[in-house]
């Protein structure tokens, strides 16, 4: 016959990998369990006694304040929330709780779970989605995402805004004479003197293959795209020096305006494409306005 033993409960505790925390109705830790130095670099006798709040990334205060609120009102028997707090070493760390209120001893019982390391690879997953894997500029998902705001922002405020469509003069030559590594090269330069050109609040995106937009937001008039555009035709009278090749590089450049052209994203974008092409049949290193 096995004898029973009398189990140690803060003991077994200290074995969980997630972290356990008693918390009274002031906020307090009354206890934490071993694997909380684990997850956030604090010892159970330097946070016992302190306040939980203020280990809280500061930014999720209130939904902190939140979930705890609709816990003590009864209006949530058994919540899970996330948040992020702040390790001792400085670190931001993302926890999943799981979260009872004793209403017999007055404390919540809370389990922390740290999900930092799949926060990060949803972050990852989420950049990559919306950015180009070359360049880093945002992708067309992102570009049109950004422009549906631009739009209703412009239509509420009846503010005025600007597309430029760029393409590349010469890419497929350059691609087909000095090799695809050169023109990826060429890409990313690129990317970086049409990024030097434009304002903090505007967005370059690459929509693919050799093809740019810009959208520059909240202009005071049609002069100020113009200066802009005069500064991305500038940053391309440098020479492009890829390692040991030397490009000189011309882009074709469509105009469209809001509302002025279109306002939708689609007839925009359409204008601005148009407007493009029938410059680079011209053979115009300028910006084209359609008739």
């Amino acid at each position: 016959m096995i004898k029973n033993e009398l189990i140690n409960v803060e003991e077994v505790l200290d074995l969980m990998l997630d972290a356990v925390c008693v918390v009274d109705k002031q906020g307090t830790f009354v206890f934490v369990s071993a694997a909380f130095e684990q997850i956030f670099g604090y010892t159970a006798d330097e946070v016992v006694g302190k306040k939980m709040i203020n280990y809280v990334y500061e930014g999720d205060h209130y939904k902190t304040h939140n979930a705890v609120t609709s816990l003590l009102s009864g209006e949530t028997v058994n919540p899970r929330f996330e948040n992020r707090w702040m390790r001792k070493d400085g670190q931001l760390v993302h926890i999943l709780w799981s979260v009872r209120w004793s209403e017999q001893h007055q404390v919540r019982i809370a389990v922390a779970h740290d999900i930092t390391e799949r926060k990060v690879m949803e972050e990852q997953l989420h950049y990559m989605a919306r950015h180009d894997v070359l360049t880093g500029l945002p992708n067309r998902s992102l570009l049109m995402e950004r422009l549906e705001k631009v739009i209703i922002s412009a239509t509420t405020n009846n503010t005025f805004f600007s597309l430029l469509f760029i393409d590349i003069n010469g890419f497929k030559a350059v691609n087909d004479t000095h090799g695809h590594e050169t023109g990826d090269k060429l890409l990313c330069a690129i990317a970086k003197r049409l990024s030097a050109s434009v304002r903090h609040y505007d967005t370059v995106g690459r929509l693919g293959g050799d093809e740019f937009l810009i959208i520059l937001d909240n202009l005071s008039s049609s002069h100020e795209t113009v200066r802009i555009k005069n500064k991305v035709l500038t940053e391309f009278k440098a020479v492009f020096k890829l390692d040991d090749v030397l490009l000189n590089i011309s882009p074709s450049i469509g105009f469209a305006n809001y509302p002025e052209h279109g306002q939708t994203d689609h007839e925009l974008i359409k204008y601005a494409d148009q407007a493009m092409y029938k410059n680079k049949q011209q053979g115009l290193d300028n910006v084209t306005y359609l008739p």
